[in-house]
């Protein structure tokens, strides 16, 4: 019974990473689509409050994660350790990439003067917060894989891999389209 629990636990605390991580992506979104100063800084207030719900769902996952895990008898196996690299890749990623962003954005919701909205609808077009989002997303999705698979070492290295590129990619065509728009807008 008690694996059961762990297992729901798990399931949970991932279900909860990628609602962390979607709330996040559309949050941002919605700052830089606000028409209203108020409407942004609503945004910005449930960006800010997601690294909390965040670390739940990591802390659940990894000590329900390392249950399972030992008591299965798998954490050494190589799939195991590319998710653990993914997740620290994911950490970085949301972490200390994205400080000083995340700061600028909920400084600027401080701001009441006159260009407040455009400093908030600047900040959250950040391309490294833009491309943080949708790497941790993919990464998640690669850990998914790995736990549902449980591939050999070749298979969980280029899984890893491929999802970095992934990412990128993805993140390099968003920036093109955008920058094809600036320059239409400009045209």
């Amino acid at each position: 019974m008690i694996q059961s629990v762990v297992l729901f636990a798990h399931i949970v605390g991932v279900l909860g990473l990628f609602v962390g991580l979607a709330l996040e992506w559309v949050s941002l979104e919605a700052v830089r689509q606000a028409t209203s100063r108020e409407e942004a800084t609503r945004w910005v207030r449930v960006d800010a409050a997601l690294p909390r719900t965040a670390g739940i769902a990591v802390a659940l996952i990894l000590v329900s994660g390392f249950y399972l895990g030992a008591r299965i008898g798998v954490l050494g196996e190589t799939w195991m350790r590319a998710s653990y690299v993914t997740m620290i890749l994911m950490a970085i990623v949301g972490g200390p990439v994205l400080r000083e962003r995340m700061r600028a954005l909920r400084q600027a919701a401080t701001d009441r003067g006159d260009r407040a909205l455009g400093r908030l609808r600047a900040a959250a077009s950040d391309a490294t917060l833009q491309l943080s989002v949708r790497v941790r997303i993919v990464f998640g999705v690669a850990v998914v894989y790995l736990m549902v698979r449980k591939p050999e070492a070749a298979e969980a290295v280029l899984v890893t891999i491929l999802g970095a590129v992934v990412a990128l990619v993805l993140a390099l065509a968003r920036r093109q389209a955008r920058a094809a728009v600036a320059r239409e807008a400009v045209s």
